[in-house]
């Protein structure tokens, strides 16, 4: 049987089917000549016919709002409306029906036809994708007159081998139209020469079309920037196809549809990478919107003859949906608890079971568990590694390790800011007149004051010395010293490691009077020059000197490593950590070290404010299975350009000059601090050395008052005196490169300030982090060059500390084998989905249970017309009705804030709420908020009053996106709002290991540091746990603690979560899968013990006799593993490796039980994997059952429609960590006290969760 829509229709590959709307042709009902209804493209396209969402007959109406006769949103003129600008019948994203721009004949792709394979033409369409193939018996292609054809249904396909052919009349004939095959090819020679002469337009359509695609996307995803802790501008799209879309991290807002690996690539400093930005920063998002924009380039690029891959060719299977899905989905497996006790234990009647802390189940050591094995393969592939091999055929049966120690020569200690092991940065800048007064000058310092902050004390603690003056002076000491290390060739950590490949020949010896800036020659004395009274002139000291102690402290057996692959209790720490030095000692001379990366200034990217981009590389050694390893990857990280410090200044402060700069707020100081906070300048003023800044002074130079010898006067009084300079700018604070002991500050004019060259800088604003990115993202090819160029730049083969200790680095890529698992079938109400390349689409269907929205309401807090606001809540309810989201109620309350003028957007949702709770409706179900801007600083408030005041989930969207909200954008809406009132958008149709077939809790854990610059400020724990079978609800639990790797009040918020999922399922967790971010390898078994008590704790405050077994998953994405696909074929249309490729053999530990797992498929740059590593498994689970879940888990994450980066419940905790930051600062208003724990983080309060949506997602 084949269909035909009727004269007019359009619909994609996505869209209804022909038998399900008016004018479809169906050889065994009555024909139909109207006009006929495609549902094209996502919604209610239709042209006088039925929406078989909504059951409305309608004219010439579209789903982006308009009832119109021959309107265009986009200015042309036709007959029927067509979304993108075409005549009527044009799809949504493929040719159009009718015509388009007064053409005879319509015009589609004749390679692809149209979005998804739906084409349409004047004349005939014609599409090759799947349905119709030319030259085909089975081939089928769309009818004229605006008739559609689409590869999975509707008019035109073909059935039982023969091509379906719409009636040119623009009415269905009632029957099958049969043609020959050479009236097939004449008219694809019609729709091809159509294709040709329309490119041109076509083209201007899609970049309208990509705009608009752009505009929908971003709001749905702009809580994404929860995640990132950065604000990033990341392009998607194909090659010369980009559509910007924001996110932003701790500041409110915005979207991300990007990114993978590549923003990984670009390395941040103050310990993160630019590859914490999350890298992925997560694009995962707005994925279906990209996914069709995608397709909609590709399009393009291919009538134009550009060899392209086509990604939505890849096979993707339907199935029968699930129909409505309530409950947790344990009601069939076991009963529910009828003791009585037992009741009371896990509904929490009965409290919390006191636990001693010297329990003995609580004291036992955790083993770290060992691969149980390689995952069966089914398909597999080859892959290209960034790693390299290494022969240590020629290496000593021996390494000397000596400790070093850097001191000050004795007659500098006393006057050394650091004590006998500090180097001294501190001098008078201002000659040998006396300090100011302190009670005259207040120092506006960058960190707030810790709660826990020790006392002041008389003798200060000794500091180390900066470890970059520390490697200057080792380096010196090797120079001066040379003959007494015999020509053995030695190398140094730079801190307080050296090791040698020979005994040398003293084991211990001191090194004096070690002059860093000389070129090798003992620092002469000098006597300092008179002052005026013709004594010697305070402050002076000569050039530093400093000794150095070495002393011989361990010899290290490089056997080790063979003894290793035998026996894993091996300690090959010590043998690593000395090949590692060897290996990076070359790179430490001749370029700039920051961490385990390399940086040269030749190569760089000026960025706004005084600083720049520069490229470099990373580099580690890794131990593999019975082999070791050179990692190498691409880095790039920010510094500071040398220059004035007035950049720097000016950019902190958002002016456009020091001339602008008036009566600066203590907002602005405590920023220019932040900003400026432990820059090292050099005056210009005088000969000095470089000093680094501690804080800026609360006046200006003009007004901050010294002491003279006896006259006060301001700082720019003594400048014009002393130096005979009239500052240009007194209108500027000071900075102080003294002290920040009261009394000690030295104070200089920033515009006599130069920054120092070669400094990382640490504090990186959302601008930098989007050039960044768009600088650093590389394609998988160009970026494997890249490395492949670094390797030889970096010279290891002619490296010398290499060859003195017999190593030899190869320099060809190492080659493993990996093996791809099949994707889940994602299962809607009404059909089931395989996904292709790790997305599917939500067009046409149906979420598995929508929660009926009855009581909402919603704020305007932004400079919008009602209209428009009106306009967009009937298209959201419209979709979500559609999508399985009932809005029984499509007039909503809404407070704008015009009606109150002055009111905060807190004080108007209050209103809203109070209103609410009258309405005989329910209970208040969430508010609808319109933002003023996507990065709008009201976010923060909005989330903050909702989630701990209200306890009523809110839903943000930004202004701009009202007027031109599209289908897809309504859509994005819509899944956020279901979670959040605890619905189910879909579910896998897959059963997952032990989760289908007993009660299983999967718990996500993350601690959320605060960024660099933001000293004092507590880190925010975050743990999610699942709440049914088929993990689509997740409960959490937040807590603000001090700085820390390790959660510190887990085991009170796990037992709150294991006690809800029993509220929720009537059922004990049987088994704990428990994933924890943020670990890295060297804390890996002091988490593992911490965090698996804390487990066991929990159990036991529930019930003595509960301990169920816990897998406890490490997951990392912090790493410099980049996969490349050997053969074309086994990548993806962007080069990267596949999702679902697992890479757990050639590279991997050869002890530990870990793996690589591609989880999504990168839009931008090159993918980056998630290593996982499996710390402890009582539940005795294989590799393939680990492997299979982690990746299938990542399929449901309910934000959007595709897989993500990394598995989804530790996604849920980033989301739920960057929530909690919002919630900092405000313990007022009532915020309720439940759910989350304040321990003594700062002098922060943390507002907790409210009760109403502890265990809501109210953080998606």
């Amino acid at each position: 049987m084949s269909y035909s829509g009727g004269g007019g229709g359009g619909y994609d590959q996505r869209g209804g089917y022909g038998d399900q709307r008016r004018g479809y042709d169906d050889p065994n009902r009555p024909s139909s000549s109207g006009s006929g209804g495609g549902y094209g493209g996502y919604g209610q396209q239709q042209q006088q016919g039925y929406d078989q969402g909504r059951g409305q007959q309608q004219q010439g109406y579209d789903q982006r709002g308009g009832q119109q006769q021959g309107y265009d949103q986009r200015g042309g003129q036709q007959q029927g409306y067509d979304q993108r600008g075409g005549q009527y019948g044009h799809d949504a994203r493929g040719g159009g029906g009718g015509d388009y721009s007064s053409r005879s004949s319509g015009y589609d792709d004749y390679r692809r036809g149209g979005y998804g394979g739906s084409s349409s033409g004047g004349g005939h369409g014609y599409d090759s994708g799947r349905g119709g193939d030319y030259g085909h018996s089975s081939g089928g292609y769309g009818g004229g007159g605006g008739s559609s054809y689409d590869d999975r249904s509707g008019g035109g396909s073909y059935s039982s081998g023969v091509a379906g052919y719409g009636a040119s009349s623009g009415a269905s004939s009632g029957g099958v139209a049969v043609v020959t095959v050479e009236e097939a090819v004449q008219a694809m020679g019609e729709a091809a020469r159509g294709t040709m002469t329309a490119l041109a337009d076509m083209a201007a359509v899609m970049r309208t079309a990509r705009a608009d695609t752009a505009d929908g996307t971003t709001e749905a995803a702009r809580e994404k920037s929860e995640v990132t802790g950065l604000q990033v501008a990341a392009t998607a799209g194909t090659e010369g196809e980009q559509a910007a879309l924001q996110t932003a991290g701790m500041l409110p807002a915005v979207a991300a549809v990007a990114t993978t690996a590549d923003m990984a690539a670009a390395e941040m400093t103050a310990g993160t990478e630019l590859a914490a930005i999350e890298a992925e920063m997560i694009a995962d998002m707005e994925a279906a919107a990209v996914q069709e924009e995608t397709v909609v380039a590709v399009t393009v690029i291919a009538a134009a003859g550009v060899e392209t891959v086509d990604m939505a060719a890849e096979t993707v299977t339907e199935g029968p949906g699930a129909g409505a899905i309530s409950g947790s989905g344990y009601e069939q497996i076991g009963q529910p608890i009828a003791d009585p006790r037992i009741q009371d234990e896990w509904t929490g009647r009965a409290g919390v079971r006191e636990v001693r802390a010297d329990d003995a189940d609580l004291q036992q050591e955790v083993q770290i568990c060992r691969r149980p094995g390689i995952a069966q393969r089914g398909k597999t592939t080859q892959l290209n590694i960034n790693y390299f091999g290494i022969s240590l055929d020629s290496a000593p049966p021996e390494i000397f390790k000596y400790h070093v120690n850097v001191e000050r020569s004795p007659d500098l200690q006393a006057d050394s800011k650091y004590g006998p092991s500090g180097a001294d940065q501190k001098d008078d800048s201002m000659g040998d007149e006396p300090k100011q007064e302190g009670k005259d000058v207040k120092d506006v310092e960058m960190a707030e004051p810790s709660a826990d902050a020790p006392p002041k004390r008389e003798a200060r603690p000794e500091r180390p010395l900066p470890r970059s003056l520390v490697r200057n002076v080792i380096n010196a000491a090797l120079r001066q010293y040379e003959t007494e290390f015999n020509g053995i060739r030695v190398v140094h950590d730079g801190m307080a490691a050296l090791y040698s490949p020979a005994m040398l020949p003293w084991n211990a010896k001191d090194f004096a009077d070690i002059n860093p800036d000389s070129n090798g020659a003992p620092a002469p004395p000098q006597q300092p020059p008179a002052g005026g009274d013709g004594a010697p002139r305070r402050g002076f000291r000569g050039p530093r000197t400093f000794i150095v102690k070495m002393k011989l402290v361990e010899t290290i057996s490089t056997s080790s490593l063979t003894d290793y692959y035998a026996n894993p209790d091996t300690n090959v720490m010590p043998v690593l950590q000395a090949l590692d030095v060897v290996a990076r000692h070359l790179g430490a001379q001749r370029l700039i070290a920051v961490g385990r990366n390399f940086f040269t200034m030749k190569k760089t990217h000026t960025l706004k404010g005084g600083k720049e981009l520069c490229w470099g590389y990373h580099q580690a050694i890794r131990l593999a299975d019975h082999k070791l390893l050179m990692n190498v990857d691409q880095a790039a990280t920010v510094f500071y350009s040398p220059g004035p410090l007035m950049q720097l200044a000016m950019a902190a402060l958002r002016a456009r000059g020091p001339d602008e700069v008036r009566d600066l707020s203590e907002r602005d100081m405590k920023s220019l601090a932040r900003a400026l906070r432990k820059i090292e300048v050099v005056p210009t003023h005088r000969k000095d050395r470089k000093r680094a800044i501690f804080g800026v002074s609360a006046q200006p130079a003009s007004l901050t008052m010294v002491d003279i010898k006896g006259e006060n006067m301001s700082v720019a009084t003594y400048f014009s005196r002393k130096y005979n300079m009239q500052l240009r700018y007194p209108n500027l604070p000071l900075v102080n490169v003294g002290s920040k002991r009261p009394g000690k500050e030295n104070w200089l004019p920033i515009e006599v300030c130069e920054v120092a060259p070669g400094q990382r800088c640490a504090n990186i604003n959302d601008l930098d982090t989007a050039e960044i990115i768009r600088q650093t993202s590389q394609p998988p090819r160009n970026r494997q060059e890249n490395i492949m160029e670094q390797v030889r730049q970096a010279g290891f083969e002619n490296d010398p500390f290499l060859a003195a200790f017999g190593i030899k680095v190869d320099q060809r890529l190492v080659s493993t084998e990996a093996h791809v698992i099949d994707a889940p079938d994602v299962q809607y109400h009404n059909v089931s989905e395989r996904p292709a390349g790790g997305q599917w689409s939500l067009n046409s269907k149906r979420f598995v249970e929508g929660v009926p929205v009855r009581n909402w309401g919603v704020i305007v807090a932004a400079n919008v017309n009602e209209r428009d606001v009106r306009s967009f809540v009937t298209k959201l309810a419209d979709l979500g009705d559609q999508r399985g989201l009932p809005f029984e109620e499509k007039n909503p309350m809404l407070i704008h804030q015009d009606q109150h003028r002055g009111a905060q957007v807190e004080e108007l949702m209050k209103m809203c709420h109070q209103e609410l709770e009258h309405r005989n409706a329910g209970p208040p179900q969430f508010l609808l908020v319109i933002l003023p801007a996507k990065n709008s600083p009201v976010y923060g408030d909005v989330k903050r009053m909702s989630d701990t005041v209200l306890g009523l989930p809110s839903q943000c969207i930004a202004s701009q996106n009202l007027p031109r909200a599209n289908p897809q954008f309504c859509a994005n809406v819509c899944l956020k709002i279901n979670m959040k009132l605890k619905g189910k958008n879909a579910v896998l149709r897959d059963e997952l290991p032990l989760i289908s077939s007993a009660p299983t809790i999967i718990i996500g854990a993350d601690v959320e540091h605060p960024r660099s610059g933001m000293g004092g400020r507590p880190s925010i724990a975050a743990v999610v746990a699942s709440m049914d079978r088929y993990s689509a609800q997740y409960a959490a639990r937040v807590a603000a603690q001090k700085a820390s790797s390790d959660i510190q009040q887990l085991p009170n918020m796990l037992r709150e979560l294991f006690l809800a999922y029993y509220e929720n399922t009537q059922r004990k967790p049987e088994h704990v899968v428990y994933y924890r971010d943020g670990v890295s390898e060297d804390q890996m078994f002091d988490i593992l013990q911490t965090e698996m008590r804390a487990l066991r704790k929990a159990f036991k405050m529930i019930s003595d006799d509960y301990n169920p077994p816990v897998t406890f998953v490490v997951v990392n994405k912090r790493h410099h593993l980049r996969a490349f696909p050997v053969n074309a074929r086994d990548a993806d249309r962007k080069g990267n490796v596949m999702p679902g490729t697992v890479i757990d053999t050639g590279v991997v530990n050869p002890h530990r039980f870990d793996f690589f797992l591609y989880g999504h498929s990168g839009i931008q740059g090159t993918t980056v994997p998630a290593h996982y590593t499996v710390l402890h498994d009582e539940n005795k689970m294989s590799a393939e059952d680990i492997q299979r879940l982690t990746y299938h888990l990542g399929y449901t994450f309910s934000r959007c429609t595709r897989s993500v980066s990394f598995v989804t419940p530790v996604y849920y905790a980033h989301l739920a960590a960057a929530r909690a930051r919002f919630f900092l600062n405000d313990g007022s208003d009532g915020a309720s006290t439940v759910g989350s724990y304040n321990s003594n983080a700062s002098n922060f309060e943390f507002a907790e969760v409210h009760s109403n949506v502890l265990n809501r997602m109210f953080y998606t």
